[in-house]
């Protein structure tokens, strides 16, 4: 900041040159630094754009990405740079001397850090050329998730800094406040067990990765779709479409079920027939089941079983079991509502029925008991 007011100093000695003309060419020079900050933001964008190209193929990828994140905050800046220097060079009535100076230094200074600062949080792409550099040595399917995950303490990490630096600038002291903070976190710390619990089993699932961001999972009486992993919870979209939020020490303790992994997926019921069904209608039953199964192009034919599992309380019950490749819980309804239907018509080809619950109630007639002779008195009616 100190270079600036140098500069202005060598400027301001210049135009006292044309003497009387001095105050005039000082408003003309602001107000023509004021119209290019104005409008031209489009000028500066294609500059920096043109600067961009020439140098793609000898900048590395890392600059490549603090070079396109912080392209919109440097035009930002030069034109707050350009109406600065139109405020240093405006004639004011008030002095050198005057506080409006060093509160307009101050401005710029945190506008400046505030740009560099948005800058940096556009960058967060550099956590993804970490993880990706990294891919190979972790051994990991897709850095999604990490990346997400990270993306957030690089972001969180960032404001830190940049709020620090503002405070400096306002004259805050920061040493103080930083060691006050840490008293503070001490008396705290009690009650932010469960924060930190969460946070340290949020970094557990996303080096562990039991699941990622877009697999469908199972965890307790849940089931749906992960949308979002954070610091503190995970977010799921359930079947009905409703958000759940789970915090992540809860995740990390239940069993969880990742659907998305799995090669197959078990595709398992039970027919029930009714027993007056002979054996010959069972076992010509049991293969047409047994082979329209194999036909489909959704089954593995290699796991088909079709097997007579167990005499029930009303029906013969047969043990369907196999693979399929349906995975997503909506292909899986559409692939076992047409074998089904294809039960349906075997069953009625074959001619076998369903059964259903039944009781059967039997009635026993009671033997009635002949009431004894009457005693012969010698009278005739």
């Amino acid at each position: 900041m100190n270079e600036m007011i140098e500069t202005k100093t060598e400027v301001l000695s210049w135009l006292a040159g044309f003497g009387e003309y001095a105050p005039l060419l000082r408003i003309l020079l602001a107000v023509i630094l004021i119209f290019v900050g104005l409008f031209g933001a489009r000028l500066f964008r294609w500059i920096f754009h043109q600067l961009r190209d020439k140098l793609a193929s000898k900048l590395p990828e890392w600059l490549q990405i603090l070079f396109d994140g912080c392209t919109e905050p440097a035009i930002l800046f030069v034109r707050c740079l350009l109406w600065y220097f139109a405020f240093l060079i405006f004639p004011w009535a008030f002095d050198a001397a005057s506080p409006v100076w060093k509160t307009a230094g101050t401005v710029m200074a945190i506008a400046s850090v505030c740009l560099l600062t948005q800058g940096l949080w556009n960058s967060a792409g550099l956590c993804r050329l970490l993880l990706r550099s990294a891919q190979n040595r972790l051994d990991l399917e897709t850095n999604k998730t990490m990346n997400s995950f990270f993306e957030k303490i690089y972001r969180a990490l960032v404001l830190l800094f940049g709020g620090i630096q503002v405070l400096n600038l306002l004259g805050c002291e920061v040493n103080t406040l930083i060691t006050g903070a840490g008293i503070a976190g001490l008396a705290v710390s009690l009650g932010a067990q469960s924060t930190l619990s969460n946070l340290i089993a949020g970094a557990s699932m996303v080096i562990e990765r039991p699941f990622g961001i877009g697999d469908y999972i199972t965890l307790g009486s849940f089931e749906g779709t992960v949308e979002d992993i954070s610091f503190r919870s995970t977010r799921i979209r359930t079947l009905d479409n409703s958000v759940i939020t789970v915090e992540n020490s809860k995740v990390s303790a239940e069993y969880i079920c990742n659907a998305t992994t799995r090669q197959n997926r078990l595709l398992s019921m039970t027919v029930g027939v009714t027993y007056g069904t002979s054996r010959e209608h069972l076992e010509t039953l049991c293969d047409d089941l047994r082979a329209m199964l194999k036909k489909d192009p959704q089954v593995l034919p290699e796991s088909v079983y079709v097997m007579l599992s167990n005499f029930g309380a009303s029906s013969i019950d047969i043990e369907i079991r196999c693979y399929v490749t349906a995975l997503g819980g909506d292909e899986f309804r559409v692939l076992k509502s047409r074998l089904n239907w294809q039960i349906m018509v075997i069953m009625e080809k074959d001619g076998c029925d369903f059964a259903f619950p039944s009781t059967s109630v039997y009635l026993e007639t009671p033997v009635s008991v002949s009431s004894p002779a009457a005693p012969d008195d010698g009278k005739t009616e």
